[in-house]
């Protein structure tokens, strides 16, 4: 079961490092050096002053952020869990539609749902893959057969929906 990040922290784990998403491990992990040069306990005075308390303080929410952004898994799965939060508060997940329930276009590899708007929810099988492939390798407290999900959103207008499907699910061939 996915650890819930964006739950367990108010903070952008991106703006504690002082990154943006669309930046690599490698740019992510210099901003990291560059923030425990200046925030390390060894650096700071000891003497139990609030200045070095904040400073530890500092030094473990950036080794906290960099711990779940240097790992492609757990970056993966923060980066869904924000994406979701974010579209949760743009735009409500207006159903649940369920995979199995969707059209499968085998030219586009793609399954689609047509949206009370007349416009689609679109979702491409290697996504669909993808995600159970996350899940089905997290942690070992994952039920086999659990379920997995994502949200889509309608290519005409705001709504969304969340789409899902048991990991024992296959797409089509």
């Amino acid at each position: 079961m996915p650890v819930d990040m964006c739950a367990s922290s108010e903070k952008d784990l991106y703006a504690v490092l002082g990154a943006s998403p669309s930046e690599s491990t490698e740019q992510l992990k210099h901003h990291y050096q560059q923030l425990v040069l200046k925030c390390h306990p060894d650096r700071l005075n000891r003497d139990g002053s609030s200045e070095a308390e904040i400073g530890l303080q500092r030094f473990l929410e950036v080794d906290a952020a960099w711990k779940i952004l240097s790992d492609e898994n757990k970056r993966r799965d923060y980066d869904l869990q924000r994406r979701a939060h974010d579209l949760k508060q743009d735009w409500p997940v207006d159903s649940t539609v369920f995979l199995e329930d969707m059209t499968w276009n085998n030219d586009e590899r793609l399954y689609t749902h047509c949206c009370r708007c007349g416009g689609v929810f679109c979702i491409d099988e290697e996504t669909v893959q993808e995600e159970t492939r996350g899940s089905a390798s997290e942690e070992e407290e994952k039920t086999p057969g659990g379920s997995t999900g994502v949200i889509v959103c309608c290519d005409t207008c705001s709504l969304s929906v969340y789409v899902t499907w048991t990991n024992t699910e296959t797409p089509q061939s």
